[in-house]
C-alpha cells in the first residue's frame, strides 16, 4: 500500500509529518485530509475571528498531491454589551 503524508498548516505554523501512513489510494487519502481538519480546528481552538487550517497531502516522493483548506471566518452583527465591571475580550 502507498503511504501518504499528512502536513498542517494552521494559519502560519507548519506541523510537518514525518511519519505518514499507509493507505488503499490518493482518494483515501483525500477522505483522511478532509476529516483531519475539523479535529485540528476544535483541538486549536482559535484565539480570534479569522483562522484557516490547511492540510497538504504528500506521497512516498514528497510531492504535493492534494490540499484542503478550513476557514473560520466570524464578524460581530451587532458589537455585544458589556455588563458594568466584565472586562471585554482581547
Amino acid at each position: 500500500m502507498p503511504r501518504y503524508y499528512f502536513d498542517i498548516y494552521d494559519n502560519e505554523n507548519l506541523f510537518q509529518d514525518d511519519y505518514g501512513i499507509e493507505l488503499e489510494s490518493l482518494y483515501a487519502a483525500r477522505d483522511q485530509a478532509i476529516a483531519l481538519l475539523p479535529d485540528v480546528a476544535r483541538d486549536v481552538l482559535p484565539d480570534g475571528d479569522h483562522h484557516t487550517f490547511k492540510a497538504v497531502v504528500k506521497c512516498r516522493e514528497r510531492r504535493v498531491r492534494y490540499v484542503v483548506s478550513l476557514t473560520l471566518d466570524g464578524a460581530w452583527v451587532e458589537p455585544p454589551t458589556y455588563a458594568e465591571g466584565e472586562p471585554a475580550p482581547p
